[in-house]
């Protein structure tokens, strides 16, 4: 295909079967959103540079992939990079929101990063966020959503991974990281799914941490077991650590609202989770699926970050879903029947004499809600049933002189290669069945 005609590197174009998927599994996820009372809310693609550069919003890394460039006007905007920053902007934006504010998003988003397999340039996020409400039920309630979601769309081997920036910081404290390596030390620590504890361990060193605050860490972060087992052995590392006895007691009452909450245990405490700390205040959670797929979904607290752009710190919570890379395993595991259509008849007529009957009977039947296609060609039966098996219709109605005379047309189910005789009154439930 010449370049010219082919979508910018990163982006792409969606034909009708995949954007069929997409469609279900997004009406899934917003199905299972406003279940829990989350209400929609859409933001520009485009926003000012003064609200995507804000300083601690998006951090270094985000915004040299952020698209940015001057407008007509000499004014200086960009993409937005994630959902985030533009809810936050909204609710400084709205003084009288009412609070707690609870939204989702579901939009894409734009970052010039590298172009690999699951990653792209221009991606759709699936977000939830609770605006106003300190309490660790919001935290909990945020991830007994995505729990919600991941099984409404037919995962089973999916887990929340847990932990809270707070403890993250007692466990610089207590291991003795120099200030300089504090950003080398967690770089390490994230990578534990991928090399292993060994493999941390080496990279701690070949950084520059001593082999003591090495086994500090090593020996934190290879605590494991039941969320309260795993609480109640950390806290004996962090006591006398203020920011650390403050996240003990706040994974405490989040694990406890998620039992209040009846969610089957596909959570658990992981304290090597080290996502975005420059971004979050306490909590964080990542949804991690079947292994060899990776992280789905992340999120956590982030309480400092409306502040950013109204001067006063508002509490916030929420969590991402990593649309692309979900589908992309839906696709894989096969857990969607792909198709091409969502027309569940075509309309066809035997000849030229009844083709005002086949119109009038596809108008009829659009008008009772039942989605089906008649052909614009003027195409001899045959090629009418090809049209319609290329493009995967399941039934065919057949219109017909000698039919239509008692009241009949005969349906063409397009996958078994069998044709019944149905009343032309009984259509509209027949198809509704179907």
């Amino acid at each position: 295909m010449p370049r010219p005609l082919q979508p910018p590197r990163g982006m792409r174009d969606f034909l009708p079967e995949e954007m069929i998927i997409r469609q279900q599994i997004l009406e899934k996820v917003k199905t299972v959103f406003e279940t829990f009372g989350f209400q929609p809310l859409e933001t520009p693609a485009i926003e000012n540079w003064e609200v995507l550069s804000a300083k601690g919003a998006g951090g270094e890394e985000i915004l040299k992939e952020t698209y940015n460039f001057k407008d007509l006007g000499g004014r200086r905007v960009g993409l937005r990079y994630d959902l985030t920053v533009p809810l936050a902007r909204v609710v400084a934006s709205t003084p009288n929101l009412t609070l707690p504010f609870k939204r989702y998003q579901i939009q894409n988003v734009w970052r010039y990063g590298d172009v690999a397999k699951g990653r792209f340039r221009e991606f759709l996020q699936a977000d939830i966020d609770t605006i106003g409400a300190e309490s660790m039920l919001a935290d909990a309630e945020v991830v007994a959503c995505a729990i919600a979601t991941f099984s409404s769309l037919g995962f089973k081997e999916f887990m929340v991974r847990v932990n809270n920036r707070k403890i993250l910081s007692a466990l610089i404290k207590y291991a003795g990281v120099e200030d300089d390596k504090i950003v080398d030390a967690f770089r390490a620590i994230d990578k534990l799914d991928k090399v292993g504890e060994k493999g941390v361990e080496k990279e701690l060193l070949d950084r520059g941490i001593s082999t003591n605050v090495a086994k500090r860490i090593m020996e934190f972060i290879k605590i494991a077991g039941e969320p309260e087992a795993v609480l109640k052995k950390a806290e004996k590392f962090v006591t006398g650590i203020k920011e650390g006895e403050e996240g003990i007691a706040e994974l405490k009452q989040f694990v406890a609202y998620l039992v209040d909450m009846k969610v089957e245990p596909k959570f658990k405490i992981d304290l090597s989770l080290a996502r975005g700390l420059d971004y979050y205040t306490g909590p964080i959670f990542e949804v991690f699926a079947a292994e060899g797929v990776g992280s789905v979904a992340g999120g956590g607290r982030y309480d400092k970050m409306i502040g950013l752009f109204s001067g006063r710190d508002i509490p916030a919570t929420g969590i991402s879903l990593g649309i692309e890379r979900i589908i992309e395993v839906i696709k894989q595991r096969k857990m969607i029947e792909p198709t091409k259509t969502k027309v569940k008849a075509f309309i066809a007529s035997v000849n030229e004499q009844v083709r005002t009957n086949a119109i009038g009977l596809a108008q009829k039947l659009r008008q009772s809600g039942v989605p089906v296609d008649f052909d614009l060609k003027n195409r001899v039966l045959t090629r009418q049933l090809e049209y319609a098996d290329a493009l995967g219709i399941p039934l065919v109605v057949i219109v017909g002189s000698k039919e239509l005379e008692k009241g009949v047309v005969k349906v063409r189910d397009m996958k078994k290669r069998e044709e019944t005789e149905v009343k032309i009154f009984e259509l509209v439930n027949l198809l509704n069945r179907y």
